[in-house]
């Protein structure tokens, strides 16, 4: 197979980036004969670095391309927009073989679009129910959905002894339930809602975000007056800890476009054994009925509280159960089949 992405980085701190350079890390340790092709940006896990215009009329790639003869996946840091979807009709025609797309994030597409789309005559992977029924209404068959998305050996439960010390380790007040919230720090993702939160929760905000550019300040600032708020912007390399010594998650994003299909920062709650509040976003509605996740359409101050406290209230809750299939483990053989087999492998 040849993985070919411009979201392979170094530096993978937001939600794109991490579907994308997973997968791909995890193919090629599957399949020893991977090539891994960056563009844009670059990755000491890939093979080959290629500076690549918007049409993919470069050389170097149908040179390497025409050698391997091998399917081609596509993971475009673009998603679905109209671009992407004539890259895709590029190497699917000049490539004359199988060729996927993996689209992390959903937006709204216009017909010249779907039209690429559909003429490519490439496989479309979405990482959401929802997204999947979209997809499957403009290349049929060759749709497929793909559970994906969390790593459930890092991100494990703890007892309450290990819960404390870590929160010692990050100053946390011991007598404070914990709400852990890791987004990005802007407005159009409702995390001005944390805001609202009831002073007796303790606030842990991790700051995932791309650029600078991307953080609203104004928000920062709210939560700083409110005090009881623990902001973590600086890189992590055991983010799992923050979620082992939370009481609570939450996930107040509302609008498609504003986050990847799968949120995977909900899945490493879950696997952690966390009680979640949350929108029906993407795929988070496939756990609707799970009883360790509460789902609300008020990001109102009083039906968040509400909520949080139910979850907390819980005695026992079993999410991590719920998401051992959306581990990367299964995920990669699954995709693997997709991509090699046929139209008749659709989960």
């Amino acid at each position: 197979m040849v993985v070919l992405s411009d979201c392979l980085t170094n530096k993978i701190d937001e939600g794109c980036l991490k579907v994308a350079n997973r997968l791909a890390k995890r193919l090629k340790k599957a399949e020893p004969n991977t090539t891994i092709v960056s563009f844009s940006r670059r990755s000491d896990d890939s093979d080959n670095y290629m500076s690549l215009n918007k049409f993919f009329l470069n050389k170097e790639l149908w040179e390497l391309l025409n050698r391997k003869k091998e399917p081609i996946l596509y993971i475009p840091f673009a998603s679905n927009t109209t671009a992407s979807c004539l890259r895709t009709f590029i190497l699917s025609l000049l490539s004359k073989r199988k060729t996927a797309v993996l689209f992390v994030l959903r937006f709204h597409m216009n017909p010249l679009g779907k039209i690429f789309l559909k003429a490519s005559g490439a496989k479309v992977i979405a990482l959401s129910q929802e997204s999947y029924q979209f997809y499957k209404k403009i290349v049929g068959k060759r749709a497929f959905y793909l559970k994906t998305g969390i790593d459930t050996d890092k991100f494990t439960p703890v007892n309450q002894e290990k819960k404390q010390i870590l929160r010692e380790k990050y100053y946390i007040p011991a007598e404070k339930k914990v709400v852990l919230h890791v987004e990005h720090l802007k407005g159009s993702r409702s995390v001005d809602k944390l805001v609202g939160i009831d002073e007796r929760y303790h606030i842990i905000l991790v700051v995932s975000s791309v650029t600078e550019a991307e953080k609203d300040a104004s928000i920062r600032t709210m939560l700083e007056i409110r005090g009881n708020v623990t902001i973590i912007d600086t890189y992590l390399r055991n983010v799992q800890e923050v979620y082992q010594l939370a009481d609570v998650y939450l996930f107040p994003v509302q609008e498609i476009e504003n986050c990847i299909d799968i949120p995977l920062s909900v899945l490493e709650a879950a696997s952690c054994n966390l009680p979640i509040v949350t929108t029906e976003y993407g795929e988070l509605a496939s756990f609707i009925g799970q009883e360790g996740f509460l789902f609300t359409a008020d990001l109102s101050s009083n039906s968040l509280n509400e909520a949080l406290e139910t979850m907390i209230s819980k005695a026992e809750i079993n999410n991590r159960q719920a998401v051992l299939e959306y581990d990367w483990r299964h995920s990669v053989d699954k995709l693997q089949r997709m991509i090699e087999a046929g139209d008749e492998i659709h989960g």
